[in-house]
């Protein structure tokens, strides 16, 4: 009973301690201030030029258009999404000699994965143009794909640069690369391009985002060969975090597969329209803080796993939720009740005869609890909990699927209904679970 009282006694946590705590979070919550102000910035300027592209491309292209450039685009995505963290998310985990060590199985498992998505996607432009009894698909498609076999020269350069929480050049990177992108948009648009001059700056602007990241960013010489063992190892930790990003984003665009395939191509660039002008900042926002966030919560990863520690990252996860949480909903909030006013302004009097302005509404008020998922994810990736990480975004797109898949039996104001109130009920669950299990079984580990 004495050792017990004991025990208990030498757990508490001393003054001293508690000031080295609470140092450790201000410090913290600075620095993952710091990186989010540089990646929000460089989101907020990109989407204003942005928002210049799609008023040009909403009054010069129709729905229909706008419906195959979602179906290239969600393919896309989904296909490029479990390429882009396929080995970052374990080297950012990483101590210094071990980053060193994989870095050579590191860039054959990136050259290998962009080519294998290169090779996906071509395969699937063919049948998918067939479905949708529109041969004018392939070309674009096939375009959009070669983008893969660029990124492999970039990769292990912002890879670094995340590594070394240098948000200010993966911001400048996205930054010049998003208005580089809404820039080309705009005077392809207003020179006829058609669906073209939204497909061809998505590829044009990999060289921006690689040059930018290669720019005085000095790649650790690689000091091991390729070794299978460090390739199943990286893998063995990268594939759930592959598939989680691929569910995320999966859940993301549901709603695009399942309008698609109910609702016919220009009920689906209806939707897609009104989804990225309601949810471009506000998801630019999440974008940002997932970036900063996960880096953020690996920057101790030298450090041991002390009681101390652990408190910190759990105090540094919620504080962070209200933070980003704060940040964004007065900008939705504002941007909901200005709907009516400024969509038909802005884009052009013939949404209006459309369900946009509906589906806008609803929409913009699903982002509230946006970035409670994406803290989650982070979080619980952070924590080594990939595969329920995984299993989680599962069960929610399942979810979704059910749900998006019923209310298109009606339309699409009640598609975007349904998608609000799931998401409003799911989030802040999701975000509170992964809380608990990041770091309730961690404080009983360590205990």
């Amino acid at each position: 009973m004495q050792n017990i009282t004991k025990l208990q006694v030498e757990q508490k946590p001393s003054l001293n301690q508690k000031l080295a705590l609470n140092e450790m979070l201000s410090h913290g919550i600075r620095s993952l201030g710091k990186n989010l102000l540089w990646l929000a910035s460089a989101q907020f300027s990109g989407r204003v030029v942005r928002l210049g592209a799609s008023v040009i491309t909403a009054r010069l292209l129709t729905p229909e258009i706008f419906g195959q450039i979602a179906i290239v685009l969600t393919l896309f995505e989904l296909i490029c999404t479990p390429t882009r963290r396929v080995t970052s998310a374990a080297l950012i985990r990483m101590n210094d000699a071990e980053f060193t060590d994989n870095l050579a199985s590191a860039n054959a498992i990136n050259f290998a994965s962009c080519i294998s998505a290169f090779v996906l996607m071509s395969l699937i432009s063919f049948p998918l143009a067939y479905y949708y009894q529109d041969t004018q698909l392939i070309l674009p498609i096939l375009f959009v794909a070669s983008s893969y076999l660029l990124l492999p020269f970039g990769m292990m350069y912002a890879t670094v640069n995340l590594r070394n929480n240098n948000m200010r050049k993966v911001a400048s990177a996205n930054l010049w690369q998003t208005v580089g992108d809404g820039v080309l948009t705009a005077i392809l648009a207003l020179s006829g391009f058609g669906i073209w001059a939204i497909i061809i700056p998505k590829v044009v602007m990999v060289f921006v985002w690689i040059v930018i990241h290669k720019q005085s960013t000095p790649l650790p010489r690689f000091t091991q060969a390729v070794s299978l063992a460090r390739i199943k190892a990286l893998l063995s930790f990268s594939i759930p975090v592959s598939l989680s990003d691929l569910i995320n984003t999966l859940r993301q665009s549901i709603d695009y597969l399942v309008i698609g395939y109910f609702m016919g191509v220009e009920a689906l660039g209806v939707y897609f329209f009104a989804y990225n002008v309601s949810l471009g900042v506000s998801l630019g926002l999440v974008q940002s803080f997932g970036t900063a966030f996960y880096s953020h919560l690996c920057s101790n990863k030298d450090e041991e796993n002390s009681q101390s520690t652990i408190q910190s990252a759990q105090q540094k996860y919620r504080n962070s939720v209200i933070a980003i949480t704060a940040i964004a909903a007065p900008i939705i909030i504002l941007q909901t009740s200005l709907a009516p006013l400024y969509v038909p302004f802005v884009y052009g009097e013939q949404w209006l005869s459309t369900d946009a302005l509906s589906v806008f509404v609803f929409l913009c008020l699903s982002g509230l609890v946006r970035p409670m998922a994406e803290a989650a994810s982070q979080s619980l990736l952070a924590n080594g909990h990939s595969r329920l990480n995984f299993n989680l975004n599962i069960a929610i797109t399942a979810l979704l699927t059910l749900v998006i898949s019923i209310a298109s039996q009606f339309d699409l104001a009640t598609v975007a209904m349904s998608v609000m109130v799931t998401y409003l009920i799911t989030m802040p669950w999701l975000c509170w679970y992964s809380s608990r299990i990041s770091f309730s079984q961690s404080t009983v580990k360590h205990s």
